[in-house]
């Protein structure tokens, strides 16, 4: 057993988070009968949660004591008193409890709120083609059906009402839904815009009124406004890496780059879009040997450390396909660039064999 802190991921921290809040809700339907209600929540609770105790409505000391032993046993006690320690911290920070006492009235629906916003992620979101790109603060597990339930900034808000409006005018507003902000202009005593968003379903308007048609949405506790949410068919817009793969918008491409650290030089996006067309058969490959003679780049060896992998003509890795393609980003980059080029290029190396003086080792990316 260690007596180092573990991190702790903020998944983990959610994940506890919500447990209090299922408890929470159980305690308040055994005694109230309404899950919403406002019930007492000690320490104790948190407790159960660092434990990884069911929601049960009845605190069992005995179990939470079994089990907080049991993590002696198995090595995570550490981790465990680390989780407790932050999620302590985290509720009295966020739901204003008094010092050590750590007593108070509160409702599951805080809970809840808090774990989703400590695992939200920014990213930008789109309707396919019909709207978006935006900015916005989504939580990756509150899906509706597969969709994401973005929240908007003012300012976000309103280049989506601007879109939906366009859109009203060029289909006709009786076909789709229109956002407005409302904005006054002016700040309240604590400094946020006097603004909210007004979301119009004109489809409905006719039969069932204005009320019913109209949807009033008021900025959350961090000035966002959820918009759509687990109604609109919102997902993650994605972004295209050199190596040919897309990715979700805040996410590292599975070559291990990032957007906003993409190559710029041909040859050392080739580096990239040869080595990744070749993972997909041999994801050990490592380096290739390429002959440039009379400037045709094509490969003849590909290598997974040491060990040569087949590329010759019956090959059992390799078809024409893939090493054509391979072939096709390397004239790509040489039209691109200078011969000379290959001297200071990261991963390129000269070494000439038996065969020609004209080949080049490229060492493949560590991802």
């Amino acid at each position: 057993m260690t007596s180092t802190t573990p991190d702790i991921s903020k998944l983990q921290l959610s994940r506890a988070l919500i447990l209090v809040a299922r408890i929470v809700q159980a305690r308040a339907m055994q005694a109230t009968g309404d899950v919403n209600a406002a019930v007492h929540v000690d320490r104790r609770v948190c407790l159960q949660a660092a434990a990884d105790m069911p929601p049960t409505a009845h605190f069992d000391r005995n179990a939470w004591v079994k089990a907080w032993h049991d993590a002696r046993q198995d090595g995570s006690l550490p981790t465990r008193r680390a989780v407790y320690r932050l999620l302590c911290q985290t509720l009295a920070d966020e739901l204003d409890f008094d010092g050590d006492s750590w007593e108070g009235e509160h409702s599951q629906a805080a809970f809840y709120r808090l774990g989703s916003r400590i695992r939200s992620v920014d990213t930008r979101v789109c309707i396919d083609d019909t709207l978006g790109p935006f900015d916005a603060r989504v939580d990756p597990y509150n899906l509706w059906n597969g969709f994401v339930s973005p929240h908007f900034t003012l300012d976000e808000a309103r280049k989506l009402a601007d879109q939906t409006q366009r859109l009203a005018e060029e289909y006709g507003a009786d076909a789709v839904d229109t956002v407005h902000v409302i904005d006054a202009g002016g700040t309240d005593r604590d400094g946020r815009p006097l603004a909210f968003v007004l979301r119009v379903s004109w489809p409905y308007l006719v039969e069932d009124g204005a009320e019913s048609a109209t949807l009033i949405i008021e900025p959350d506790d961090e000035g966002r406004y959820s918009i759509g949410g687990w109604e609109w068919c919102w997902g993650y817009a994605h972004w295209t890496c050199v190596c040919g793969r897309s990715s979700r918008w805040h996410e590292t491409c599975w070559c291990g780059l990032t957007r906003d650290h993409q190559p710029t030089a041909p040859l050392e996006i080739a580096r990239w879009t040869v080595s990744a067309a070749l993972w997909r058969l041999a994801p050990s490959a490592t380096s290739a040997l390429v002959d440039i003679h009379d400037g045709r780049p094509h490969i003849v060896r590909v290598y997974a450390g040491d060990v040569e992998l087949d590329t010759a003509d019956d090959g059992d890795i390799f078809d024409t396909e893939t090493l054509g393609a391979a072939d096709a980003y390397l004239h790509h980059a040489f039209n691109s660039s200078e011969r000379a080029d290959l001297a200071v290029t990261p991963g390129w190396e000269h070494t000439p064999d038996e065969r020609s003086a004209h080949v080049y080792r490229i060492t493949f990316p560590a991802t």
